[in-house]
């Protein structure tokens, strides 16, 4: 098992499709409470390193699916899933809530991306989701948050939601500066 916050850097990237940035994976991730063995969705998985670091956390024995609509970012999904070497991953190219279809599991934790179909996403995700395990969401606008929220407190979760803002070190000519990025909330709910 490797500790979580693979540096950005380790990810092959491409410009337009979005990935979670180290931090916030490394919150995201600790909210949703994996141990070896666990089973895990990440919806949206963009460049995969939300997948890439869930794998490895939950190691060998446990599973990964992810979720991804756009054929450009399922593919860089499965470069960096090759390029890591992990065999505990299942890529499902399709768009959520219905691809969510394709895993007859319950699962430990789910992780929810920015998505324009939250509410659908999370009723659905609640099914697959066994009791007293966690649904992640990380959003950038208050009118996720809210949604994600109001959804999550309807299905009786347990709720809390965290803002994040995280500043970077970058060297110039005269010392380091620090270039903010943008805030991000993290909500998060335990299925009660």
């Amino acid at each position: 098992m490797r500790m979580p916050g693979i540096p950005d850097e380790e990810f092959i990237r491409e410009e337009k499709i979005p990935m979670t940035k180290e931090e916030i994976r490394v919150l995201a991730l600790s909210k949703a409470k994996l141990f070896e063995g666990a089973k895990f969705i990440d919806v949206g998985s963009g460049t995969g390193s939300v997948t890439v670091e869930a794998s490895l956390f939950v190691g060998e024995k446990g599973k990964v699916w992810a979720i991804e609509k756009e054929k450009e970012a399922v593919q860089l999904t499965r470069k960096n899933v090759e390029k890591f070497g992990l065999k505990n991953v299942i890529i499902i190219e399709g768009e959520a809530p219905e691809a969510l279809d394709h895993i007859n599991e319950t699962v430990d934790a789910i992780f929810i991306g920015g998505t324009e179909r939250l509410e659908e996403i999370i009723v659905t995700a609640d099914k697959k989701l066994k009791k007293g395990g966690r649904i992640v969401i990380d959003a950038i606008l208050l009118e996720t948050v809210t949604k994600a929220l109001s959804v999550l407190n309807q299905l009786n979760y347990k709720t809390e939601v965290v803002e994040v803002i995280v500043a970077k070190g970058m060297k110039t000519s005269k010392g380091y500066a620090m270039i903010s990025r943008n805030p991000i909330f993290i909500v998060y709910g335990e299925k009660q």
